[in-house]
């Protein structure tokens, strides 16, 4: 056989399948491994030696023992943003026992492989067990779950927001609901982790529907992580270190391994199929067929070869010693209540679904849902409905028959009134000290990551006093954070709804990333649609790094941002606003000035010279206000009108010709009740409201 396996090129993406034999996903082997150099150069000496290494374990047939079995602990972080990827205990456990019966060869299907393989059908003698203590030494189930809206991006930032547990001691498998590059899992080989690179890397990453064979995922898609494991174990491709089946040049490249004879590779299940002159081993997990059945018995022999090598730590994994520190030969203790709920958001007259993943060997439990119906349960997946507004608490007290664990989460549900808000809404956030300081707060954050959360400030507005920023400076890198509305009452509009804002942004660093993103929804947040992303240089207001946290120092500092395409599609009762705003290495966001109309009663339009100039003060007043600009230009006509939220004029503060230069113009609001307003301004250079409040 030709040998040709390319080491640095190192890291295997496995297919995404659909129902029935679909396409093959071209991977990203060649774009991530030059990322991957390109990063770390200095990995390149230090994968060759490994790869060295490791062709030396190879060489020798009986480097493991014969009827040894191979214990490997596992911990699976599952990264979720409270979708069905945020998958069960079950599902997780059932993707186990597929590994267990794959390397053992105690799959239902093994008795079918072809007759021409039959005889090299292998039992690996490789477990795989969930871990039982941390890496400090506490109990687990060997689950950690992190909510991030990054599980609709996945990729190398899975690590980051759901560190490595030592990769010594575990195997670390992330799961999410999307790949970015497509893949349904990808890992590297056990050479490319060999350094320091590895340490916070080394591991398997795959979607939520790829794990098991129940839950999200099916029988077809239940074999991915047994070929993942694979290549993590040091198994290329039937056809080579590439991800390109189906070829005629791979007749001339080869796995390296002799009896899994030379082939092209298949993306269906030939079942007699044959490449390159021999019969294929089509039913092998390494394979792309869709009916992997099967490692060879020299396939065996190399993982467990590698196993016993030093090469990124695969040699520390199955010792006793490290067993009995993860606890996987231990009977399953009791020792901590958890749940989860499908939505914490909710408006009037919905169902919650509540999951009970408190661990382990649970046999009963007694929920208490605060406000619900059921007030209590004892199932492990209740359904809840809530018909009153307010915020709730969700208690559980679980027990394994013996002993008891419990959790309270205070002010867990949050129940909202529809049509809670009427049009036209303004917010500048004057009155507000405290974001989630009661139930009918018109804003209201989730922290579920524990990070640092949106917040009132009084360092910086645009005008007025105060504005809501998240304090991106401190915040953890990969970190989302949500701001939500209340509900507003679209139901009367004619036409479609104008949503603008202000906000102020900038940039740490030369790598700060990030983005800001507006959502809406019409059904109090079952579904949510994308209107506004500010990313990359869209999202700086400001030039230049800020090294230190920024606070905005001067109305250039701001931008605004117009959304006019909210259809009549979202005008009913159940219509909700949220801002979500995710930082790598980044800096603080201000957002003020937040306006919701009827597209008919009132334009906002982006800002223009004159907008630019404008300057109200003092903003708020008890009494007279003063309006300041300075024309460069003439202006034939220019009105500024003095209106309520609802668009009913108030005053004519000047309608006529106005000359080039500095004016002022008072505003007398000495006769006007407590409260916000709006300075509507019409001319050349186009039309927009400026924000104006009387003050008590």
């Amino acid at each position: 056989m030709k040998l040709f396996f390319s080491f640095i090129a190192a890291i295997a993406v496995l297919y995404v399948s659909g129902q029935g034999a679909d396409e093959i996903v071209k991977c990203h082997t060649y774009e991530m491994t030059d990322k991957l150099i390109e990063e770390h150069p200095e990995i390149i000496q230090t994968i060759e030696n490994a790869e060295a290494q490791l062709e030396e374990t190879r060489r020798m047939p009986n480097l493991a023992k014969d009827g040894d079995v191979y214990t490997i602990p596992v911990v699976f972080h599952i990264v979720h943003n409270f979708g069905d990827e945020n998958i069960s205990f079950d599902q997780i456990q059932n993707a186990i026992d597929v590994m267990n019966e794959d390397f053992s060869a105690q799959n239902a299907d093994a008795q079918s492989v072809n007759s021409a393989f039959q005889d090299l059908v292998a039992n690996v003698g490789i477990r795989f067990a969930l871990a039982q203590r941390d890496p400090e030494g506490n109990c687990t189930n060997g689950v950690v779950r992190t909510v991030s809206a990054l599980t609709n991006q996945g990729g190398e930032n899975l690590k980051e927001i759901s560190p490595i547990w030592d990769r010594s001691r575990y195997m670390n498998i992330w799961v999410c609901r999307t790949i970015a590059s497509g893949a349904a899992g990808y890992t590297y080989y056990p050479s490319s982790l060999a350094g320091s690179f590895g340490e916070t890397n080394d591991g398997i990453v795959v979607r939520s529907d790829y794990v098991g064979r129940i839950g999200t995922s099916n029988w077809q898609r239940s074999q991915t992580l047994t070929h993942e494991v694979g290549h993590w174990i040091d198994l290329p491709h039937l056809w080579g270190s590439t991800n390109s089946p189906e070829e005629e040049n791979n007749c001339n490249t080869d796995d390296g391994i002799s009896d899994t004879p030379n082939t092209i590779g298949w993306t269906n299940c030939a079942f007699n199929g044959e490449s390159c002159g021999s019969l294929d081993n089509v039913e092998n997990y390494m394979e792309y067929s869709f009916c992997g059945k099967m490692f060879t018995l020299e396939q065996s022999q190399r993982m467990r070869n590698a196993l016993e090598s030093g090469v990124a730590e695969r040699s520390n994994l199955w010792q006793e010693e490290n067993l009995e520190f993860t606890g996987v030969n231990l009977e399953p203790e009791i020792c901590a209540a958890d749940f989860t709920a499908n939505k914490q958001v909710i408006c009037v007259g919905e169902t919650i679904d509540f999951t009970d993943l408190s661990y382990n060997g649970i046999q009963d439990r007694t929920w208490i849902f605060e406000g619900g119906e059921p007030a209590g349960s004892t199932d492990a997946t209740p359904s809840v409905i809530y018909t009153e507004p307010g915020t709730y608490a969700v208690s559980i007290l679980a027990s394994d028959g013996n002993d008891e664990v419990s959790l309270v989460r205070n002010d867990f549900i949050r129940v909202l009134d529809t049509a809670n808000t009427a049009l036209p809404f303004f917010e500048g956030f004057e009155d507000i000290s405290d974001l989630n300081s009661q139930d009918d707060d018109l804003w209201f954050t989730l922290n579920n990551t524990g990070g640092v959360d949106w917040e009132i400030t009084d360092q910086a507005a645009f005008e007025g006093e105060k504005s809501v920023y998240l304090n991106g400076y401190d915040n953890d890198d990969n970190q989302t954070e949500y701001l939500y509305s209340q509900t507003f009452d679209l139901s009367g509009l004619s036409d479609n709804a104008v949503l603008s804002f202000d906000y102020a942004c900038a940039r740490r660093g030369f790598n700060t990333e990030g983005h800001l993103r507006v959502w809406i929804t019409k059904n109090c947040g079952e579904h949510w649609s994308l209107r506004e992303v500010l990313d990359e240089d869209d999202l700086f207001t400001v030039t230049g790094n800020y090294s230190q946290p920024y606070f905005p120092e001067s109305d250039e500092d701001w931008e605004t941002v117009v959304i006019d395409n909210i259809s009549s599609v979202f005008t009913n009762a159940h219509f909700k606003v949220r801002f979500e705003y995710l930082v790598d290495n980044g800096n603080n966001l201000f957002i003020d000035n937040i306006n919701l109309i009827d597209g008919t009663t009132l334009s906002l339009t982006e800002r223009n010279s004159l907008k630019d100039q404008i300057k109200v003060f003092p903003n708020p007043s008890k009494q007279i206000s003063t309006i300041e600009f300075d024309l460069k230009e003439p202006e034939q006509q220019i009105q500024i009108t003095l209106v309520d939220l609802s668009g009913r004029n108030l005053d004519v503060i000047h309608d006529g010709f106005m000359p080039a230069g500095n004016q002022r113009l008072s505003v007398d609001l000495s006769r006007l009740e407590t409260g916000v307003y709006l300075l509507q301004f019409n001319s050349g250079s186009g039309n927009f409201a400026r924000k104006i409040v009387k003050a008590n």
